[in-house]
C-alpha cells in the first residue's frame, strides 16, 4: 500500500534546496533499477537517506569530504540523516512501522547489513558515482579514484547486476578526473 509520502519527501528535498538534491533523487532511480519492487519504506530511505546535508551542523566539526572514510564519521551521518528523516515522516503522521523501517534503513546505509540495506547501499554508490563525482574535482587524484574504487567495492557480491552497472559509471567519473 502506497501513500503520498514518497511525491512528499521528494518535494521536501526539493524545498530544503539540499546540496546534493539530484544524489537523493537518483539514489530512488537506481534503487527502483535494481529492486522494482522496493517497499515504500526502502524508497523513502532511498529519497531520504543523506538529508543531514541540508542541516549543516558546523559545531560538529565533521567534514564529508575530509572524513568520508572514517567510520566515527559515517556512524553520526547516519544516526543525523535517520533523526531528521524520522522527524519528518512523524510530522506527516507516518506509521510507526514505516518511521521504523525508514530508520533502521537510514542507520545503516553506508555499510548495508541485509538486502534491504545493501540495496540502498548499492543505490547510494550508483548514484554517487554518477551524480557526485564532480565534488572529487579539487581532490587529489589518487584520492578521488580511490573514491571511486571502493564506491563500487563497497557494492555487496551478492548484487552483481549493481557492480555491472557501476563498472561503466566508475570510468565515465575516472575520465572525467583526468579530463578536468
Amino acid at each position: 500500500m502506497s501513500s503520498d509520502l514518497l511525491p512528499a519527501a521528494r518535494a521536501w528535498v526539493e524545498s530544503v534546496d539540499h546540496p546534493h538534491e539530484a544524489h537523493l533523487l537518483r539514489t530512488e532511480h537506481w534503487l527502483l533499477e535494481l529492486e522494482p519492487d522496493a517497499s515504500e519504506g526502502l524508497r523513502l530511505a532511498a529519497v531520504l537517506h543523506d538529508i543531514e546535508r541540508a542541516f549543516p551542523d558546523p559545531e560538529s566539526g565533521w567534514d564529508s569530504s575530509r572524513d568520508g572514510a572514517n567510520p566515527e564519521y559515517n556512524r553520526w551521518h547516519q544516526d543525523r540523516c535517520a533523526e531528521i528523516a524520522t522527524a519528518w515522516l512523524r510530522e506527516q503522521g507516518a506509521s510507526s512501522e514505516l518511521v521504523a523501517e525508514v530508520d533502521e534503513l537510514i542507520r545503516v546505509h553506508e555499510e548495508g547489513g541485509w538486502r534491504e540495506a545493501d540495496l540502498l547501499q548499492a543505490a547510494d554508490s550508483l548514484s554517487f558515482l554518477e551524480t557526485l563525482t564532480w565534488l572529487m574535482k579539487r581532490w587529489p587524484r589518487a584520492n578521488a579514484e580511490a573514491k571511486l574504487d571502493a564506491s563500487v567495492e563497497r557494492i555487496k557480491p551478492s548484487l552483481p547486476r549493481a557492480r555491472e552497472l557501476a563498472e561503466p559509471l566508475r570510468e565515465a567519473a575516472k575520465s572525467a578526473l583526468v579530463a578536468a
